[in-house]
């Protein structure tokens, strides 16, 4: 079976690291030959796989023309959309896969009423013309179903991995963490990765040797803008841009990754955490339940007096956290890329013999 995979955002955050660990799963599936579409000037997922290239942006309506003429050319048996940018016109059998419904379900990700239009228009359009739609998480399926409801009777829910990210290698910690004991989280600033609710939290701990490490791009002042004059704020640093065997290293030799968010359609890093043994403490908010299991300590999303308590838990207790290490690493073991390949390709085959 031929399969066509839009690979043009896969050096992109969040989306990439799914296109990267389904295509390099997926060329080793038996029945499944890939012919990888990458956005021209960029690498492809494997080098073992066909590649054909594209020149347009993904969102556009000339990417999307152009994904279509790219299908004519290609003539697979099954396209695989692994966002909600889909062919104009659709040569079926069509699988898409929707990460997530973030603008749809949380205020205030995306302030433009005109953009929220265009984005529920594409994903619509998704919906409707794929033959088989695959979410990352259950509650993305329920999301899905309710909020479109046509899709309802052909959604699968395949869970993500991160087995190839753990497997990388690890670098060395920046000169200005080494010897200090520090919690991990994501830098992301938007409103539903809820950082306020983390810095309230850390705010709270006692021990005033500790540094909480945001990995991503440096908001200057944010801290202090929560955080008003608590001293607290000059022990939370943002990493900037930092590469995998960076990150890889703070996920190392981090005390826990707390990671608050209030939506995610899977949520990556708690698994990626847990797969090197780092101790997670999560909110108990929309996908993440299911990615963790009972292998991380959660607590009420909003909830800074829940958190606080959660990571001092774990700061002080050697035994637990070395339970959550165990468990952590046990959870992770089970979500493969080579389980969500296997998954994905049941799919393609039903797609194909609609």
């Amino acid at each position: 079976m031929r399969v066509l995979v839009d690979c043009r955002m896969s050096t992109w955050s969040g989306i990439g690291r799914y296109c990267q660990g389904l295509v390099r799963a997926l060329v080793r599936t038996p029945g499944i030959g890939v012919i990888q579409m990458v956005a021209a000037g960029t690498q492809a997922p494997s080098g073992s796989a066909e590649v054909v290239e594209a020149s347009s942006h993904p969102f556009s309506a000339g990417g999307s023309f152009e994904f279509g003429r790219i299908v004519r050319d290609v003539a697979p048996d099954i396209t695989h959309a692994l966002h909600f940018p889909t062919p104009r016109p659709v040569s079926h059998p069509l699988v898409v896969t929707i990460q997530d419904l973030t603008p749809l379900v949380v205020p205030g990700v995306m302030a433009s009423a005109a953009r929220r239009i265009v984005y529920r228009r594409s994903v619509g359009r998704a919906v409707r013309v794929a033959d088989r739609i695959i979410t990352p998480s259950a509650h993305t399926a329920q999301d899905v179903a309710r909020l479109l409801p046509r899709a309802e009777g052909r959604i699968t829910t395949v869970l993500l991995a991160a087995d190839d990210f753990t497997s990388g290698p690890v670098g060395e910690l920046p000169e200005w963490l080494e010897g200090k004991r520090f919690i991990l989280s994501m830098g992301n600033t938007k409103p539903h990765k809820d950082l306020p609710t983390l810095l309230q939290a850390f705010a709270a701990l006692e021990d005033e040797s500790l540094v909480l490490v945001l990995s991503g791009v440096d908001q200057e002042g944010y801290a202090s803008s929560v955080l008003g004059q608590d001293r607290a704020a000059s022990r939370v640093r943002f990493t900037g841009p930092i590469s995998d065997d960076m990150l890889r290293a703070l996920y190392s030799n981090a005390e826990l990754l707390a990671f608050p968010s209030l939506y995610e359609g899977f949520g990556l890093p708690p698994l990626e955490a847990m797969s090197f043994g780092t101790p997670v403490v999560v909110s108990a908010a929309a996908s993440l339940p299911e990615v963790v299991g009972d292998a991380a300590l959660t607590f009420a999303p909003g909830d800074r007096d829940a958190l606080a308590d959660a990571m001092g838990q774990v700061l002080s207790d050697a035994g637990m956290a070395s339970e959550l290490s165990r468990r952590g690493k046990a959870r992770a073991g089970e979500l493969t890329w080579s389980r969500t390949a296997g998954l994905t390709a049941a799919v393609y085959r039903e797609a194909a013999a609609s």
